[in-house]
């Protein structure tokens, strides 16, 4: 039976708008980017900072002085640990000023507080706990002012939501052909089967959030609703992951038993191999839609924690690698008929893929963490 066949008759709307979403993000992450303007500055309680924004094609300029007021850090109940960072600041938005002075009017002066995950937004500007001095007379803010790129990114990020949920409820695509085809023609699995199996691996993934959720008291950067959010949902992902990984095991296995077998045995080993395949195929839709929906969290996540929603840090690059991995292997089924391999071929080469693929699981979780550092090192 030839699954594509109904998938290239129709195309799908939500596809169409998931790959638009896409490149608004990209578009938006080009203007952050060239247009953007980031940067740290630290700041002393005896003396005022000026940030100036030189004016360009999105930007006019932009002079604010800085003065900070105080600064304290909250504990926990161990008085050790810290949850919260305050920052009280002084600001004088100095084209506000020039025209005061002009008018004879007192110097407008404006209050602000930053704490971790609530960066404070002033006329364009965001501003987000970076470090502080060991005296704790000292600040250093991470400081952008982006208001084009990250309306652009948010929009793609909402697009991109939107064109993932709608997929799922979108006839004539590949997804549902699948679905319809083991559903109804698998004697080990069947609706029943699928719902109480995907039922499990939630739970599953539910319990590995449990075990690799930091225990509190939680650090600063932690102390937040996102970060069950993004944990559970980036768990559910590669557990999904996994349980395609050790499809392709299986498959390998069937394959090599397939070539040394004959007859009525050999056929329905193919066809076993073929369900596998197409069981891989239909999970991996799900997972790939939690990985990139966590991916993205995070980008929101960093966006208030860090002052920016991407950096390449090293946790974030590899997941994005991952990603890009595992699209590939989604459009699998398209690639085939490019590169000519026989269909008993093609099984043994997918189910390969999946085994490889798993090992960018591996490295994204364990290896950035114990190897590479960086800002997730917690994680």
């Amino acid at each position: 039976m030839d699954l594509l066949r109904p998938f290239r008759v129709r195309r799908n709307v939500f596809s169409g708008l998931l790959h638009i979403a896409l490149m608004t993000i990209v578009i938006g992450a080009c203007v952050t980017h060239f247009w953007g303007v980031q940067g740290e500055i630290h700041l002393r309680a005896d003396k005022a900072e000026t940030l100036t924004i030189n004016p360009s094609a999105l930007t006019e300029s932009k002079s604010l002085s800085l003065f900070l007021w105080d600064f304290q850090i909250v504990f926990a109940e161990d008085g050790q640990t810290p949850v919260d960072y305050i920052t009280e600041l002084r600001i004088l938005d100095r084209s506000r000023y020039v025209m005061a002075k002009a008018k004879g009017e007192n110097m407008p002066v404006d209050e602000g507080t930053i704490r971790m995950n609530k960066p404070l937004k002033y006329n364009g500007w965001r501003f987000c706990q970076s470090d502080y001095d060991s005296d704790r007379m000292g600040v250093v803010l991470a400081y952008n002012y982006d208001p084009w790129g990250i309306g652009i990114t948010y929009t793609g990020y909402a697009l991109l939501l939107l064109a993932m949920i709608g997929f799922f409820f979108q006839k004539n695509t590949y997804f549902r052909v699948l679905w319809k085809e083991l559903t109804s023609s698998s004697r080990f699995l069947g609706k029943a089967g699928v719902c109480a199996f995907a039922a499990l691996i939630v739970v599953l993934a539910l319990v590995m959030t449990k075990v690799v959720t930091p225990k509190p008291p939680l650090q600063p950067v932690l102390q937040t609703p996102l970060l069950g959010i993004h944990v559970s949902v980036i768990m559910l992902a590669y557990t999904l992951f996994a349980i395609i990984m050790i499809n392709g095991i299986i498959g390998i296995c069937m394959s090599v038993a397939e070539s040394k077998a004959t007859g009525a045995r050999k056929d329905r080993l193919q066809i076993s191999g073929q369900r596998l395949q197409n069981l891989s195929q239909l999970f991996l839709y799900p997972a790939l839609f939690c990985l990139t929906t966590g991916i993205f969290i995070g980008a929101v996540w960093a966006n208030l924690s860090w002052g920016r929603y991407w950096g390449w840090d090293p946790k974030e690059t590899w997941a994005l690698i991952t990603m890009l991995v595992y699209a590939c292997q989604l459009h699998w089924p398209l690639i085939i008929p490019k590169l000519h391999i026989a269909k008993h071929k093609s099984q043994i080469v997918y189910h390969i893929i999946s085994v490889i693929n798993f090992f960018f699981v591996l490295f994204t979780y364990f290896g950035v963490s114990y190897l590479l550092g960086g800002l997730h090192s917690y994680a």
